[in-house]
């Protein structure tokens, strides 16, 4: 729900870096790379109870895959393939978070693996709904490689869902329960939104 948003404020308010990366010889799949590289380090930190040290390092890993796309419009180099990568390696890193913490709270494995379920359905949705529409001629929303349509649980909840838990444990369980059910929620907005426009 709030990706979309976050992205514009970054392309107009804290795009400096990317022209630095540029000017730099980085490339957007580089970045792609390393944000991953990053993520799944702070899935380590998280995996062996450094919560703190692993989410700060998760936000500097999401903050740098915000720049692939910056980095693939100024050099000229967007590519269909930047758009698969960046998206495999997204949900690589988002679902080494979750069995991370499902590693460090063994008494709610069940529950992450709820989450993981859900992060199925959410990608399979998007995915799904993203090359159908392209199919039918249908344009969904945004500039990017595979086109996304908002729902309430997106790459920006999952983070605000990652700092709540690893700072705030005594709340985790309910903060799943209720990430549980937005991803669920997300999946059945997808599904009347594709069967609105694929019918």
């Amino acid at each position: 729900m709030i990706d979309e948003p976050f992205r514009q404020w970054m392309a107009r308010r804290w795009s400096a870096p990317a022209g630095l990366l540029h000017r730099a010889g980085i490339t957007a799949n580089q970045i792609s790379v390393a944000a991953a590289v990053l993520g799944l380090a702070a899935a380590v930190l998280v995996a062996v109870q450094l919560p703190w040290a692993g989410v700060a390092l998760w936000l500097v890993s999401r903050v740098l895959d915000g720049y692939d796309g910056m980095v693939a419009r100024l050099s000229g180099t967007s590519t269909l393939f930047g758009g698969y990568l960046d998206i495999t390696l997204d949900m690589l890193a988002y679902s080494g978070m979750a069995i991370a913490f499902a590693i460090a709270m063994p008494a709610d494995v069940v529950l992450w693996m709820l989450v993981l379920l859900g992060y199925v359905m959410a990608i399979t949705t998007t995915l799904a709904l993203s090359s159908l529409a392209e199919k039918a001629d249908r344009q969904l929303c945004g500039n990017r490689s595979i086109q996304f349509t908002r729902a309430l649980a997106e790459g920006g909840e999952t983070t605000a869902v990652y700092v709540v838990i690893a700072l705030v444990p005594s709340v985790s369980r309910y903060t799943l329960l209720v990430w549980i059910a937005l991803l669920a929620i997300s999946a059945v907005q997808r599904t009347r939104m594709a069967r609105t426009l694929l019918s």
